[in-house]
């Protein structure tokens, strides 16, 4: 009577342990690989996500400059030669200091430096005069319609009381006109 319960816990317990054995087997031959590709799978979602996001932004920043540059385009674009061009920023700036009580002692004409897809016209100002009125020439160009740039500005001192000496790069960018 001892041996047959013996036996019958034996055969109870083989049974728990080959039980065991068999969902080790599944375990680490089915659901450890299942586990890990998903884990990799999680991993790889989130960067993809990240990157979705990345690209939505800089769609985004995309179509902002794009709407910007459509308010701008038609100030600074036109489809008239360099010339004609350069014969407009003179005259538009020698309306610009003809008011104001300035000496201009030259006027240089720069070079019409060609890039992608615009073009720099520029102009080299020499003038003198109270300070006051260089300032005045100075918010006159920054608040000017067509936008133009000062580049390079230098001053100098002169002898007399409040006058000065200046010398201005002026540029001013035209965008080629789009196929």
């Amino acid at each position: 009577m001892f041996t047959g319960i013996q036996n019958q816990r034996e055969k109870y317990l083989a049974g728990i342990a080959a039980a065991v054995i068999v969902a080790a087997a599944v375990y680490s031959t089915v659901l450890t690989p299942q586990l890990r590709r998903r884990k990799l799978n999680l991993q790889r979602f989130g960067e993809l996500q990240l990157k979705l996001a990345r690209m939505e932004g800089d769609l985004l920043v995309k179509d902002r400059i794009d709407s910007i540059y459509s308010e701008i385009e038609p100030l600074i674009s036109s489809s008239n030669t360099d010339q004609h061009e350069i014969s407009l920023l003179t005259r538009e700036l020698s309306e610009l200091y003809s008011d104001l009580n300035v000496k201009i002692r030259s006027v240089k004409i720069l070079p019409v430096t060609q890039e992608q897809f615009y073009r720099r016209l520029g102009i080299k100002i020499e003038m003198t005069g109270p300070i006051r009125n260089i300032l005045q020439f100075i918010v006159l160009v920054e608040s000017y319609q067509d936008p133009l740039r000062i580049d390079r500005l230098e001053l100098t001192a002169q002898q007399i009381v409040d006058s000065v000496k200046a010398t201005f790069l002026i540029t001013k960018v035209i965008a080629e006109p789009q196929a």
